[in-house]
């Protein structure tokens, strides 16, 4: 593949960037090229090492990357002869519909009881935080029942700063998980989307 055929691909497999983003990457492929032959490498050579503008579109692109459907499932040699390299529509479907089972399973077996008990670990810990809220109660039990005791009074404060110890706690952990919670859900996403899949 040389330099022109690199770089009409690259062009074509990166037409879901925006317009200015697109420039400025073929402009570093361009330097790329103009660099290698510098070196006297040729075309081929460096084309070769760049790797296939398919593979480089969609670690770009990430979620935005769709083959263009002249393109879908052909593979450009380094000669500039497709051939065509994409997998029997049939196995692609049992793929999509194994990758669904064994999700549906792992996630049943694993993913929920996990999530289940990592969401009841930050609520026994939020719970424990409302031990900050024992100073209202020793002011309410002072107002309607008369009785003050030292002892209370130190308890209450004992009790509420131990309760915004657990109110500290809880908000880390809420981070936490939400951050694992998402990342789960983000990859169970692109495993049915086919992101993980060779």
């Amino acid at each position: 593949m040389n330099k022109q055929q690199f770089m009409q691909l690259m062009e074509l497999q990166l037409s879901a960037m925006d317009p200015q983003e697109r420039a400025e990457l073929l402009a570093d492929y361009e330097q790329h090229f103009e660099l290698g032959l510098v070196d006297g490498r040729t075309e081929e050579d460096i084309a070769r090492e760049l790797g296939q503008p398919e593979e480089i579109a969609r670690e770009v692109l990430g979620d935005r990357y769709v083959m263009d459907s002249m393109t879908m499932g052909t593979d450009y040699s380094y000669e500039g002869m497709p051939t065509n390299t994409s997998p029997p529509k049939s196995s692609t479907t049992a793929r999509n519909v194994f990758t669904g089972i064994g999700l549906v399973f792992l996630n049943l077996m694993l993913g929920f009881p996990l999530g289940l008990l990592l969401w009841s670990v930050w609520l026994t810990v939020a719970g424990f935080s409302l031990l900050a809220l024992t100073p209202i109660a020793a002011v309410i039990d002072l107002l309607f029942f008369g009785e003050y005791a030292p002892s209370k009074l130190f308890f209450s404060i004992a009790a509420c700063g131990i309760g915004i110890l657990f109110a500290m706690l809880a908000r880390f952990l809420f981070k936490a998980f939400s951050s694992v919670t998402l990342q789960y859900v983000k990859w169970n996403k692109k495993t049915i989307q086919g992101e993980y899949n060779g």
